[in-house]
């Protein structure tokens, strides 16, 4: 067997100084090291296992145990190691361990990559490893190594764990394609260059609008400014250029003809296929004059129309005729064919109309507005300056002056003071297609990371609540910052296009009662399949089984996974909580939960969307990672007593007032001189959380103490809170 040694030089957490790192794979250099391999091993039994200690002399000898040693001045120390079995063209890593003391200088990283790389050279296809389900800091650790869930198993009887088989397909030339499944993306929403534009033909009416003068203009010039977008294409049937010769007066110089012309064109099926389908389509469309025999010349001309988009094996047809748009649930369900109001190209701009002030960083105050004819010359700038070519701008961003009045897309501008410093446009999403987005920022100028939450905010507030949404965000090359920031909300990049982010939103809680709903939408909008019934609930590093777009088997666990699908919430029978209380001015700046809109600007901390709690020193043994996150407002204050919203515990730590950091205040709804108000103790607990999802109606006190969780004692701190108690609340809350 082929044997390696490599150095690699490592720098320490903390340390001064450089030590190197070295690799041993030749069994004379690894058996000198075999009696500290076998007293880590023992000592570490709970993660590792129990091997005898001949074992590992057998190892040593196939050159299937690496040692990574760690060098000093004059000395070599064990630093860990790594065992694994080959079974070619598979590799199972049985071992891996750092020594204590080296842990932190990506030792666990050098032992894999020799491996990785050994492997390859040797022509394997794959590494599989298997780890405990309930060790989160080593599932940690074999994510970020590129191992992805692959499956679920089993483990002994003794301890009754469930074990992760880990996989990482080795970058060696394969007979078959690799399966595609990465730590980085599991949900496989990597579309690259397979995104695809529906096709809809054009009736003849909508062609009429685009006159000036017609009713409809402007919803006809949408549905061709919602093309210029790349949101779908555009097409007629012959059938338009039959009607047009017979009703132009001269077909020769008729103006419409000829703007037809340019078109693609699709033929009317023969007359063969014809007497097949339209007998069907009359009995949907015209049903009471299927059997009197009154149809009339448009009335064929429509049926023409829908029998193309049939035997073409198109989207649909885009129409103004009511009779045919009233038909759509019956063709969509027989034929697969959409029947498209114009109207349906008509942004919802009048959720978007509300001026937004976020209080930034510093003195910034970051203001989000609908972008007006008098924005077009300072967004071309903006998008000239981080390399958005003109022909794009016109396009796919929508940055010229007539689409200021257009309705066709939604345009929103970040101002920091009073420069613009970031743009965001995204169209309409057609019946449940993906959402496509283009965002931008000026990272040179300030408050570009406050404007890029900002907008990354409004555009996940397009997703209704209860809705499903697969969205596509396009940013110009060489937007670090502003991919940070979307990687924080979610986003997913994609490796094979480097300026496209990916993320799948649900706004809504999973639960059993409407697991089957959003199950089915998730797999209508994103192609993705969550298991048919919603699991039970044991810890949250548990893996869920989920299909990918391209067929393949993911496993993911629940926090990863509420992570990929944010803001949503899975709250799975056998879940538990924590119940904390907030004053209402807290509340109001931490969570923006009140109906009514603040005229004053939005506090810092709701740009980011991880926030912070801060609490008392002794409530830290209250959270734990995972739970979800009930908040109360108490009375005091002329709060409502009343449990208002919720959210997930990313991660609880204590900290010193003498060492907190701006960023830790950033993302609170506290400053500096009101820590007090939280307790005597210099030491604060603050708690981590994300999915802040508010109550429809708010549980009241008196329903808490029903439930066993409202009284008085209980309500002045932190408290743990049962899955029947977390179960009721949502409940209540969720009516």
């Amino acid at each position: 067997m082929l044997t390696i040694c490599r150095i690699e030089t490592f720098r320490g957490e903390g340390s001064m100084e450089e030590r190197g790192t070295s690799i041993l794979v030749e069994p004379v250099g690894v058996a000198a090291f075999l009696n500290d391999v076998v007293a880590a091993a023992d000592a570490d039994r709970n993660a590792l296992g129990f091997f005898p200690d001949s074992v590992y002399g057998d190892y040593c000898r196939r050159q299937q145990l690496f040692i990574a040693t760690v060098d000093g001045d004059d000395t070599r120390t064990y630093g860990g190691h790594l065992l694994f079995d080959v079974t070619f063209p598979k590799a199972h890593v049985r071992q891996i361990h750092v020594a204590a003391a080296h842990r932190g200088r990506r030792v666990g990283a050098a032992l894999l990559n020799e491996l990785k790389t050994h492997l390859t050279q040797l022509g394997f296809i794959s590494i599989h490893a298997r780890v405990a389900e309930d060790l989160v800091a080593a599932n940690g650790f074999w994510n970020g190594q590129g191992f992805y869930p692959q499956r679920l198993e089993l483990g002994g009887m003794r301890k009754n764990r469930t074990i992760v088989v880990r996989a990482h397909e080795l970058n060696t030339p394969q007979l078959f394609e690799r399966s595609g499944i990465t730590a980085a993306d599991p949900l496989g929403l990597d579309i690259g260059e397979q995104r695809t534009r529906p096709l809809y033909l054009l009736d003849l009416n909508v062609l009429f609008d685009l006159g000036p003068r017609r009713e409809r203009h402007r919803l006809a010039m949408d549905v061709f400014k919602a093309e210029r977008m790349q949101i779908c294409s555009l097409a007629i049937s012959s059938e338009i250029e039959v009607e047009l010769r017979r009703t132009a007066k001269d077909a020769k110089t008729d103006p419409m003809l000829s703007f037809a012309s340019t078109f693609a064109r699709f033929p009317v099926p023969e007359s063969d296929v014809l007497d097949r389908l339209l007998p069907r389509l009359v009995e949907l469309v015209f049903p009471d004059r299927a059997g009197a025999g009154t149809l009339n010349a448009n009335d064929l001309s429509d049926l023409r129309h829908l029998a193309t988009a049939v035997h073409c094996a198109l989207p649909g047809l885009i129409t103004n005729d009511e009779t045919i748009l009233n038909s759509a649930p019956a063709l969509r369900r027989e034929f697969g064919v959409d029947a498209i109001s114009p109207k349906l190209f008509q942004a919802p701009l009048d959720e978007h109309e509300e001026r937004v002030v976020h209080g930034g960083g510093g003195n910034h105050l970051i203001t989000v507005e609908l972008a007006s004819d008098r924005d077009v010359s300072e967004v071309r700038e903006l998008l000239t300056e981080v390399g958005v070519e003109v022909p794009d701008q016109v396009g796919q961003w929508a940055a010229t002056g007539d689409d200021a009045q257009t309705s066709a897309c939604v345009r929103l501008v970040a101002r920091c003071g009073s420069e613009i410093v970031g743009y965001v446009a995204w169209p309409v999403s057609l019946h449940g297609a993906a959402s496509h987005a283009h965002m931008a920022v000026s990272e040179r100028r300030p408050g570009a990371r406050e404007s890029a939450q900002a907008l990354l905010h409004r555009l996940a507030d397009s997703v209704p609540a209860g809705g499903v949404a697969l969205i596509h965000l396009s940013c110009p090359p060489r937007q670090a910052e502003l991919r940070e920031v979307a990687a924080a909300f979610g986003y997913t990049a994609s490796p094979s296009a480097s300026t496209e982010l990916m993320k799948i939103a649900i706004k809504d809680r999973l639960r059993p009662a409407n697991w089957t709903s959003v199950q089915q939408q998730l797999k209508r909008t994103a192609s993705v399949v969550l298991p048919e019934a919603a699991p039970d609930y044991r810890h949250v590093d548990q893996a869920v089984p989920v299909v990918r777009p391209d067929g393949e088997r993911a496993w993911v666990p629940i926090f990863q996974l509420e992570s990929l699908l944010a803001p949503a919430l899975l709250c799975l029978p056998g879940r538990a909580g924590v119940m904390v209380p907030i004053r209402r001015r807290f509340e109001e700046q931490l969570l923006a939960q009140s109906p009514q809109m603040s005229f004053l600007p939005l506090n810092k901390s709701q740009l980011t969307p991880q926030r912070h709690y801060l609490s008392g020193r002794n409530t830290l043994k209250s959270f734990e990672r995972g739970d979800l996150l009930f908040f109360y407002e108490s009375l005091s204050d002329r709060g409502s007593g009343s449990v208002v919203a919720m959210g997930r515990v990313l991660r609880a730590y204590h900290q010193e007032e003498s060492s907190f950091q701006p960023e830790d205040l950033l993302a609170s709804a506290l400053s500096e001189g009101q820590l007090s108000e939280i307790g005597s103790s210099t030491t604060k607990t603050i708690t981590v959380f994300d999915n802040v999802m508010r109550f429809p109606k708010p549980v009241s006190l008196r329903e808490l103490e029903m439930l066993g969780c409202g009284r008085p004692q209980q309500l002045l701190t932190a408290q743990r809170l049962s899955p029947a108690q977390v179960t009721a609340i949502l409940e209540k809350g969720f009516q």
